[in-house]
């Protein structure tokens, strides 16, 4: 699925331009042209010091 392949290994970055994760998979709904859940893997600065979970999923709704 192109969205998706396209949409996993991109940076998430904060509202400061800090990296704060990057995305490690994403489940795309045709029907509604939604991504349903995303998942995240920790890196960025709070990687470094800990301040986060290694790894979170998110769902949509």
């Amino acid at each position: 699925m192109k969205i998706e392949s396209e949409l996993i290994g991109k940076d998430v970055i904060d509202s400061s331009r800090d990296q704060v994760s990057i995305v490690k998979d994403a489940e795309w709904d045709f029907n509604s042209k939604r991504v349903e859940s995303i998942e995240l893997k920790e890196a960025g600065i709070s990687s470094k010091i800990g301040l986060s979970e290694k790894n979170s999923t998110h769902q949509h709704g």
